[in-house]
């Protein structure tokens, strides 16, 4: 992908958790700077292991990266504590909806204005959240743990947004939410790309929602990256409409237990 300016650039990285188990062999992403990047592939692929070596979480989880590195704008960052790369503007959101389930919504919220060293003040942050998650402010001094998983994962990449980041890392957002709350969670991410110009890397099984949304996407498939490109490319990509959007050459429906791994793998390695 050419790029004027890329914000983060990851270079042929080899991930090992506890020195011995490699789970990422040789992968490269590029993220432009204010663009949108997803990054494809089915459970095991290894994308949720990408982010956390990007954001420093591996090191939480007894796994570094072994080879290549990982730099943001301009500066290597994957040899730095997970805090350190947190205050240089990068947020990732872990999927799963972690809120602190004993604090309201606006107090979870506030917990990622602690990151803030300058800009927005935490009235005019918690404004611009309540302006793009409207039901937040209705549930805004309600238990975080009562709330709807739809309203908890408002929550969370609302909290991302009060620590003004550079680059968000979306894990999974539409994970375990009814379709209508997922095309309402994607419909205000898509505004936040456009209006705030944050950079995103975006993590999604849901391929064709992710194609939608991003230009460009990467898949992973067993720790690697077998295919990039833009995204109205991919969406018509005979392998791309078998193995993620499920659908035969002719345009229907096909079942994901029809299709082979096997079959998948040499014609992606070929």
């Amino acid at each position: 992908m050419a790029t004027a300016n890329t914000i983060l650039k990851i270079n042929n990285i080899e991930v090992k958790y506890h020195e011995v188990i490699l789970v990422i062999k040789g992968v490269s992403i590029e993220v432009p700077e204010g663009g949108i990047v997803a990054l494809l592939g089915a459970n095991g692929a290894g994308k949720s292991t990408t982010l956390k070596a990007i954001s420093g979480l591996l090191n939480h989880e007894n796994g570094r990266v072994t080879d290549g590195s990982i730099e943001f704008m301009g500066e290597r960052i994957d040899r730095q504590p997970p805090e350190k790369i947190a205050k240089r503007g990068i947020v990732q959101v872990i999927e799963g909806r972690r809120v602190f389930e004993h604090l309201t919504v606006e107090q979870n919220l506030k917990v990622g204005a602690h990151m803030r060293k300058y800009g927005r003040s935490i009235k005019e942050g918690l404004e611009m959240v309540y302006h793009y998650f409207p039901r937040l402010l209705q549930k805004r001094n309600e238990i975080a743990g009562f709330i709807s998983g739809g309203e908890q994962q408002m929550t969370v990449v609302g909290r991302a947004l009060m620590t003004q980041p550079k680059l968000i890392l979306l894990d999974e957002p539409s994970m375990g939410l009814a379709p209508l709350l997922i095309h309402e969670i994607f419909n205000i991410i898509t505004r936040l790309h456009a209006e705030e110009k944050i950079s995103i890397l975006l993590v999604e099984q849901n391929a064709k929602l992710a194609l939608n949304v991003a230009p460009h996407a990467y898949v992973m498939e067993n720790g690697r990256i077998v295919m990039d490109d833009s995204a109205a490319k991919l969406r018509e990509n005979p392998d791309i409409k078998d193995f993620y959007l499920g659908m035969t050459e002719f345009g229907g429906r096909k079942s994901f237990r029809e299709i082979k791994h096997y079959k998948r793998r040499k014609r992606w390695l070929t």
